[in-house]
């Protein structure tokens, strides 16, 4: 009799981890794709970005500090090069502007959160954690080691992608990104490693991004902090004017 219940037992544990799996499976591509955007974009963000951009043979160095709340909201300062001190960008809501301290606040066409912010590498949307927004359909299929995920933009969104194919690993991490222009062809292509945990979150800390024309950009994110508290009036053009004390 005991070795009849303990095989019940047994045989009920098995069936619930075979169900769990099963649920786990069946997760459509919109849940699949809010658990990756909750690990990578969180609440809220702050972190200091590295760039090491090589482009046409010459690689330079940025540092960045960057601010994120939300989808909408973002802040960047540049940190280094010095020439380059304290300048930089706002995004609130569809709205997008430069920062410089010689000239002040220049707004700019809401269309160049998607270009390159130093002619090569990841644009403003992807430096603000934003490329895997709302904007976009997705569709998901297993693979042996977690979901690969296409994007497709919808007709009205104010993205310069075309299509989006995304490897997720089976704890959502993001492990590679691919960006299509409007015609299908690759733009970029973006690896991600250097793997850290962040409280109860892994998340990637090196991504490595090449061009369509071999031109490479190597982002390092150092002492990211997600879901601080950021109040929402930090995200204007006041905020600007009290960088040159920092």
């Amino acid at each position: 009799m005991n070795r009849i219940i303990a095989w019940i037992t047994l045989l009920a544990i098995v069936l619930i981890g075979v169900c769990a799996i099963a649920q786990e499976d069946n997760l459509d591509a919109e849940s699949i794709l809010s658990r990756v955007n909750s690990i990578w974009q969180g609440n809220s963000f702050h972190g200091i970005i590295g760039l090491d951009i090589s482009l046409s043979g010459q690689t330079k160095s940025y540092k960045l500090e960057v601010w994120t709340l939300g989808e909408k909201q973002a802040l960047m300062r540049v940190m280094e090069p010095e020439i380059d001190l304290n300048s930089g960008y706002l995004q609130m809501g569809d709205e997008l502007w430069y920062y410089s301290p010689a000239v002040g606040p220049i707004k700019l066409p809401s269309v160049a959160l998607g270009d390159a912010l130093f002619g090569a590498g990841p644009s403003l949307d992807d430096l603000s954690r934003a490329t895997l927004s709302d904007d976009y359909d997705a569709t998901a299929e297993s693979t042996e080691t977690g979901y690969f995920l296409t994007l497709i933009p919808h007709t009205d969104a104010p993205v310069v992608y075309g299509k989006l194919e995304i490897w997720v690993s089976a704890d959502y991490i993001i492990e590679k990104l691919i960006y299509y222009d409007q015609r299908g062809d690759v733009l970029q292509t973006a690896d991600f490693s250097d793997i850290i945990e962040v409280g109860e979150r892994k998340f990637a800390t090196t991504i490595v991004i090449e061009d369509a024309y071999g031109d490479k950009t190597v982002e390092r994110i150092e002492d990211p902090e997600f879901d601080l508290t950021l109040d929402a009036s930090f995200f204007s053009l006041d905020t600007f004017d009290g960088w040159e004390d920092r």
